[in-house]
């Protein structure tokens, strides 16, 4: 088992650069020791890493909630803490005990340095700062793998723009955080921003008025995904005016580096985000020539992605624990169309498998009619 010195290490290493843990790193050692102890007694093997990823899970849970509103909502992410469990060979005894334990530290928790650093990232103005807070969650974050479509073709397309991987990784990361969405419509920032509003029920005094803040903050940012621009007008070291291939015009937009004099007319792809009433380049531009520019059509290269992506997704299968065999594609891109069943989908219960009323009706006594006993 590590110290907590080593632990403080470990843990600073799954977090952003910018995050300050050391508020709630005492807790989680805390936590970390019970869950080491479980792990030692009942568990079949023994796995270090498994046991931070655990807590990386109960720390977003306690933090916004984030990899629980996905966890319900798409039945290939499951039970997060069963799986866990079940990844170490746990019995249910063991398993029960694992799970209060996590539901007693979320209960439990002082404070949250991980809502706390997402916070200050929306609410500090800074663009470079609150994009390094949203790309952190795709990169990092094992639930959002779970349900992010095959992103090999998102890939191949940004490598084959920028010519190498890190520049590509870059924009995908970025493309993640502001442009797709889930099952539901929302992006990543959709999401947060509904977190934070259903956090404030949970706070009191200045933290409940900074979320609500950064909430409004989240709900006004627009994106654009990757497409073409012509520069208009250059304003300056780092502003320039840009025109949308469908010519929708973008005044000062701020690029994260200065750019050279002699831009005007040429041509670029990038994508745009606004943030609190200005425009920035998000990640990473790219320069084209003129006869590349109208080959490069964001529209259909959009449109044959999320086809190909689709198109993967019907391929392949999974099994619930129920023992359901259902296709990706049914689970990742559709909502049950009756919205009493589609309600009931987004908390988890699926109606067509053993739910939580199937649980209920079976303990009614028998002779009772919709839980009120015959006379």
């Amino acid at each position: 088992m590590y110290t907590i010195e080593k632990f403080r290490y470990q843990w600073k290493r799954f977090h952003h650069p910018s995050m300050n843990v050391d508020s709630d790193v005492a807790f989680f050692y805390e936590v970390y020791a019970k869950l080491h102890r479980l792990v030692e007694q009942d568990a079949a093997c023994f796995d270090e890493q498994l046991i931070l990823s655990l807590l990386l899970y109960t720390e977003n849970t306690i933090a916004v909630g984030l990899d629980g509103v996905y966890e319900y909502r798409y039945r290939c992410v499951g039970n997060v803490v069963f799986k866990w469990c079940d990844n170490l060979n746990m019995d249910a005894e063991a398993t029960s005990k694992v799970d209060n334990l996590v539901s007693q530290a979320v209960a439990d928790a002082p404070c949250s340095a991980l809502r706390q650093w997402m916070m200050e990232s929306v609410l500090s103005g800074d663009f470079m700062r609150l994009g390094g807070m949203l790309t952190w969650f795709p990169r990092e974050d094992q639930v959002m793998w779970r349900i992010f479509p095959d992103l090999r073709f998102r890939e191949m397309m940004f490598r084959r723009l920028t010519g190498d991987w890190q520049t590509a990784r870059q924009m995908l990361w970025a493309d993640l955080a502001f442009n797709w969405r889930d099952k539901r419509g929302d992006t990543l920032v959709d999401t947060i921003a509904k977190q934070f509003c259903y956090e404030t029920a949970f706070v009191e005094g200045q933290e409940k008025d900074l979320l609500k803040e950064a909430a409004g903050i989240l709900g006004s940012i627009r994106s654009e995904r990757l497409d073409t621009y012509t520069v208009m007008e250059r304003k300056g070291g780092q502003t320039l005016d840009l025109r949308h291939r469908n010519s929708s015009i973008f005044c000062n937009v701020i690029f994260p580096m200065p750019v050279t004099e002699n831009v005007q007319g040429r041509y670029l792809a990038a994508q745009l985000v606004t943030y609190n009433g200005k425009t920035y380049l998000n990640g990473s531009a790219v320069w084209l020539n003129k006869e590349a520019m109208p080959i490069w059509n964001g529209e259909t290269n959009w449109n044959d992605i999320q086809r190909k992506e689709q198109n993967a997704a019907r391929l392949t299968y999974f099994t619930t624990p129920f023992g359901r065999r259902i296709s990706l594609y049914d689970d990742l891109y559709t909502v049950p169309l009756d919205p009493e069943e589609a309600y009931y989908a987004d908390m988890g219960i699926y109606l067509d498998e053993p739910n939580i009323f199937d649980f209920l009706e079976w303990l009614k006594p028998s002779g009772t009619v919709s839980g009120a006993a015959r006379l």
